[in-house]
């Protein structure tokens, strides 16, 4: 996982320059990261109203109403203006690097600037919501990071496979190979789809031992409907993360291929 972090931090650092641009980047990356933990406190908020029923007092029916629908709606605004506005921050911070490049790697860079955003988000959605788990139930929680950390080793194997194959694929283009379009698609949508089966499996693995706990009495209902929610929440990150990072591979490769593959001989139709 460190291999990888490092990986898209130093994409990140290339794409964005130091200043505005790199940090108005790391405020839509904050602020995609607020929002599911949000959502997990919306969550538990609507479980504990459910549980509580009529018994509850008036005054803290209230203030959970209150907070339900105040952070129901904030987080959505929140992810409107992150989602709409990143296309924006991205496009200005591409135009301010230095440099001549084509119109074809300047649409790789582009492309590439999105999934080195999502990527980054989502590395820390997943530290962060298992920090919060482990603090909610320690021993779920530490199943937990367990699967996630084996998850993540497993797609680092993955990714790797597809950097070397998504290079050939530059190199082939710049020699001007011929390669079905089917067979590039193919290439990136398995990697992406094994690595999604094994994250389904971790998945499952993580609500048995909830719901063990669960039924040996070591967790509160409000809490386990919460978690519950959250490892799916996760479980669905780490599967957009498998593919973010498939298609990752496929931008940085092609976006660098200009420069990378710029001494290789070229065929004599090329040259004609």
């Amino acid at each position: 996982m460190i291999f990888l972090i490092r990986l898209v931090l130093k994409t990140f650092v290339q794409l964005f320059p130091r200043g505005v641009h790199r940090n108005r980047a790391i405020l839509l990356a904050t602020v995609a990261t607020i929002v599911p933990l949000s959502q997990l406190f919306v969550i538990r908020i609507f479980s504990q109203m459910i549980l509580d029923g009529p018994s509850a007092e008036v005054a803290a029916v209230a203030l959970n109403f209150a907070l339900f629908f105040g952070l129901f709606g904030l987080s959505h605004l929140a992810t409107f203006w992150q989602k709409t506005h990143r296309v924006k921050v991205f496009n200005d911070a591409l135009k301010s690097r230095e440099g001549k490049r084509t119109r074809m790697t300047e649409s790789w860079e582009f492309a590439l600037a999105f999934e080195t955003n999502n990527l980054l988000h989502t590395f820390t959605q997943v530290a962060v919501l298992s920090t919060f788990f482990i603090v909610v139930n320690w021993e779920s929680g530490l199943i937990n990071l367990g699967l996630i950390l084996i998850t993540m080793i497993f797609i680092k194997m993955t990714f790797k496979k597809q950097v070397a194959t998504q290079e050939g694929f530059a190199l082939a283009q710049k020699n001007k190979e011929n390669i079905e379009n089917v067979t590039k698609v193919r290439a990136r949508v398995r990697s992406a789809e094994i690595s999604t089966l094994f994250a389904n499996a971790a998945f499952i693995v993580s609500l048995a031992a909830l719901l063990a706990f669960s039924f040996l009495g070591r967790l509160n209902p409000a809490d386990a409907v919460m978690l519950f929610l959250g490892f799916r929440m996760q479980n669905s990150n780490l599967t957009q993360t498998s593919g973010s990072l498939m298609r990752f591979a496929r931008a940085k490769a092609l976006s660098e291929a200009p420069e990378k593959y710029r001494q290789v001989k070229l065929d004599e139709d090329e040259l004609g």
